[in-house]
């Protein structure tokens, strides 16, 4: 699974819009946007802040995204 769909499937698993995953991650809205449709890349300090976020929420984080 590649992150752009990984991250999808979390906020929709935890019923956050693009922009309340936004603000869990202190990013803008379009940061968000960007990641999931793959016109960005997120940098590894915002990699590594949306995995801790999965892991507090209790999601299993796919071995090929766990670095």
């Amino acid at each position: 699974m590649d992150f752009p769909e990984f991250m999808k499937r979390v906020r929709k698993e935890l019923d956050l819009s693009q922009t309340d995953l936004a603000k869990a991650l202190n990013v803008n809205f379009t940061t968000i946007n960007r990641w999931e449709n793959s016109h960005v890349v997120p940098s590894n300090l915002a990699m590594k802040s949306f995995i801790d976020f999965c892991q507090d929420n209790f999601i299993e984080i796919p071995a090929d995204l766990q670095k």
